[in-house]
């Protein structure tokens, strides 16, 4: 592992990252962060500075001449042990966009889902924080929020959301973009190949290389010393049973009161009937932003979504990659079985999770990552 070049953990302002042993920050497509910090308290901080309000956590940090900053809360403290002279314990961290996801909406929007989206986040968010739109949706209209939480309107729009390209849409967080959200299609996604910023070259994960530390340090990164397949088409049976691999839909539209029915060639679908939600909500031939929930097109973007997540590979002990994220797409390259001219896992994934890591070791940080990466 890389060391960091410099890094400062302030939790109410103040600076505990000599005592830090160890910090973990998880990031998904489909959320905001959390993580964990792990203290060595010989200072007693913990009874003089610790209460029971939110506690703002911020971590800033250098990594090959690029920083990085990113605001948390603190969301308890677990696993205290009290010897004589110190305090052990871990201090669990959740996104600083976490209180404002409880605010009540309660108002009128149209739009497209992204435009809607983006509102409701300004509306919640204090002013000048942002979100990145990198994909615009292809659904569009009128969305009421009856009175409830910014968190349950979010996961509703983009549960129901495709951009133009008939992809789902994830909102999400990540470590490199700092307190920003992030809205993408999965196309998007999968058509954003990362490369590294001090070449321009793209990032292509390789196993760890024989004799790497006489090399020149910039060499490793990006290479880790585990690969572990954890899912092949896991569970098939019930995803068959569900309609990801092809489904007999019947749809009913009740502004006609006509059934469509779309007969699938699959032996193994499963017979449908959903009710379509009625294009006559609103005068003035404006529709709902969910009109398109429960037709044949939506329910073949969710299980074409579904899909792209039934192989799962863990990549650990990663040579930390700079501004590496989830909703990024890598290339990766094994060793194993070249010799035979095939291995099947090489090739492009798209990274549905990740881990940071930074470990302390007499008062230097390395940093390491672990990726959870998916294809079809």
């Amino acid at each position: 592992m890389l060391n960091l070049d410099s890094i400062n953990i302030k939790v109410r302002g103040v600076d505990i990252s000599g005592f830090v042993r160890g910090v973990t920050i998880y990031e998904s497509m489909f959320g905001l962060m959390q993580g964990q910090i792990a203290v060595q308290d010989s200072t007693n901080f913990f009874d003089k500075f610790i209460g029971t309000e939110l506690a703002a956590v911020d971590i800033t940090y250098s990594y090959l001449d690029k920083e990085y900053a990113n605001s948390f809360y603190m969301d308890g403290i677990s696993n205290m042990k009290m010897e004589a002279e110190k305090k052990t314990y871990t201090i669990h961290l959740k996104s600083a966009h976490i209180p404002n996801m409880a605010t009540t909406v309660n108002g009128v929007y149209n739009g497209r889902s992204d435009e809607i989206i983006g509102l409701i986040f300004s509306d919640i968010s204090s002013p000048g924080v942002t979100m990145i739109i990198d994909s615009f949706a292809a659904t569009t209209g009128r969305y009421i929020a009856p009175n409830i939480p910014a968190e349950d309107c979010f996961k509703l729009l983009t549960a129901n959301a495709y951009c133009k390209n008939q992809s789902g849409m994830f909102l999400y967080q990540r470590f490199s973009d700092g307190n920003k959200l992030r809205l993408t299609s999965l196309y998007d996604m999968i058509d954003n190949i990362y490369s590294h910023h001090h070449s321009g070259a793209p990032v292509v994960i390789k196993q760890s290389l024989m004799g790497s530390d006489s090399l020149n340090p910039l060499s490793v990164i990006g290479t880790a010393a585990e690969f572990e397949l954890k899912e092949y088409s896991m569970d098939l049976i019930d995803k068959l049973k569900k309609g990801v691999y092809g489904e007999a839909i019947n749809v009913i539209n009740l502004d006609e009161t006509k059934k469509s029915e779309n007969v699938t060639k699959l032996v193994t679908s499963v017979p449908k009937t959903k009710f379509k939600v009625s294009d006559k909500l609103f005068d003035n031939d404006v529709k709902s932003v969910l009109s398109n929930r429960g037709d044949v097109a939506t329910g073949t973007i969710i299980s074409n979504t579904v899909r792209v997540f039934n192989t799962v590979m863990e990549i650990n002990r990663l040579v930390a990659v700079p501004g590496l994220g989830c909703g990024m797409t890598i290339e990766v390259e094994l060793l194993s079985n070249v010799e035979q001219g095939t291995n099947r896992h090489n090739g492009k994934w798209l990274i549905k999770h990740m881990t940071h890591n930074f470990t302390q070791h007499a008062g230097k940080y390395s940093y390491g990552q672990e990726l959870g990466v998916v294809r079809e």
